[in-house]
């Protein structure tokens, strides 16, 4: 899961520093996020993936996790980016980060995304310990 996502995200990750340079940017910055998502089989992702581990990772980030964490920024943007505009997001992560966002309504709770663990319960990772994975098994 990692690599498979380390390495559609490449061209994500090189375009994120660059969406305050203007409004011509912006929307080339649009068009790469666009293209970047056209290119994601969700379905085979989430199949190599029994125990939920991206489903828990997203409702992590989006429940307030690893705020400082840049590639976490970058995976938060990009859901939520895909999650308003693309239609071939599987309902399953769009309800993920949905319920992240639920678990995050209270903004001073500084644990909310804890409360992922209980929606996912097969996944015994953090967002801290599994995006550490991406970084580590991503390069390969």
């Amino acid at each position: 899961l990692a690599q498979d996502f380390m390495k559609l995200s490449k061209p994500l990750f090189m375009a994120s520093g660059k969406r305050d340079l203007g409004p011509s940017l912006s929307f080339n910055r649009t068009a790469t996020l666009l293209d970047f998502e056209a290119k994601i089989n969700w379905n085979k992702i989430l199949q190599t993936d029994p125990l939920k581990c991206a489903f828990s990772l997203i409702c992590q980030l989006a429940a307030g996790a690893e705020p400082q964490d840049v590639q976490a920024k970058i995976i938060y943007e990009f859901v939520a980016f895909s999650v308003e505009n693309s239609k071939t997001i599987p309902r399953p992560l769009k309800e993920s980060f949905e319920l992240g966002l639920k678990y995050n309504d209270n903004l001073t709770g500084k644990e909310n995304y804890k409360k992922c663990y209980r929606r996912y319960p097969l996944c015994l990772y953090s967002a801290r310990t599994m995006l550490r994975f991406m970084s580590l098994f991503g390069n390969e």
